[in-house]
């Protein structure tokens, strides 16, 4: 009878146990679909298509999902997090200098040197929302599509009489504007900055328009959530002349933004002719807006 060694035997169990290990390994990984059979994955599919003529899609965007953030750059790009099973929330937006972010309501910021207006260059904001259901040893696909946030408005002035080099300075705002808006739904809200006397315009803001003359034309661009529509929309121009003396128009341009919040993809523009006196004796109104276009209607004001 052959004698089997104890080392022999200690080696054959060690086999035996190795093979059995792997065996249930293999047989474990084929019960699940994924590494992470408790959990599900996103696969994010971003849509830019609604946005303004010349509007460049950002270079990254913010998701937040599940009381987390993620910033991801690709269109098509997988969230680099699990999540658990059920309901899940996505919302997306880019973050701008200009704006703040809190409880999904974008807000634009105000000025630090002139009256505490609200900032007319902020960039413009995208912002979009998905709910989808995370399947636990799976991989969902979504798309969100992503819309533009805020609207364009262009300004120009022609000075057609007077003297366009006696003008030293432009202060300019434009109020019965919002201040915010919900990158869920695209609602815009407001707060009591620069109101009105008008108790409807209490929550409305001014916006800075920020004029530069060249040769006898004053043009300017702003970007904005949108208008407070129960506020009436006043241009504020004040022009200081070579002597020192100052004049201001203000000018009722409510009708040019008669549904300014339904169409953000085209941008308002707003011309009309400036008087700049030669002389400070000189009286009449100095700001005459005569034509919108891009508005409700394409006319004359």
């Amino acid at each position: 009878m052959k004698t089997i060694s104890t080392r022999t035997l200690t080696q054959a169990i060690s086999i035996l146990t190795l093979t059995a290990a792997t065996l249930t390994a293999c047989i474990k990984d084929d019960l699940y679909n994924t590494p992470h059979p408790d959990q599900g994955a996103i696969i994010l599919t971003t849509d830019w298509t609604q946005r303004g003529e010349g509007i460049p899609v950002p270079t990254d965007y913010t998701v937040e999902a599940a009381r987390s953030t993620f910033v991801l750059q690709a269109q098509e790009k997988a969230i680099p997090a699990l999540f658990a099973p059920g309901s899940i929330t996505l919302l997306a937006y880019n973050l701008l200098d200009g704006v703040s972010i809190a409880n999904g309501t974008a807000t634009v910021a105000r000025t630090t040197d002139n009256d505490n207006l609200q900032r007319p260059d902020p960039g413009m904001l995208f912002g979009g929302t998905a709910v989808t259901t995370v399947i636990a040893d799976d991989t969902v696909r979504v798309g969100l599509p992503m819309r533009q946030l805020f609207r364009r408005v262009q300004f120009e002035l022609t000075i057609t009489g007077g003297d366009p080099e006696r003008i030293t300075g432009i202060e300019a705002r434009l109020e019965g504007a919002a201040s915010s808006v919900r990158i869920s739904t695209g609602e815009v809200t407001g707060e009591a900055i620069n109101a009105t006397a008008n108790a409807a315009a209490g929550s409305a803001v001014a916006v800075q328009i920020p004029f530069v003359r060249t040769g006898n034309k004053l043009t300017a661009a702003i970007q904005m959530p949108g208008i407070i529509a129960t506020a009436p929309q006043r241009t504020v121009i004040t022009l200081t002349f070579t002597d020192g003396k100052r004049q201001t128009a203000e000018t009722d341009v409510s009708e040019a933004f008669t549904n300014f919040n339904a169409n953000r993809l085209t941008p308002l523009r707003l011309s009309g002719s400036l008087y700049a006196p030669e002389s400070a004796e000189a009286s009449g109104s100095i700001v005459n807006w005569t034509d919108v276009q891009g508005g409700d209607v394409d006319a004359e004001m």
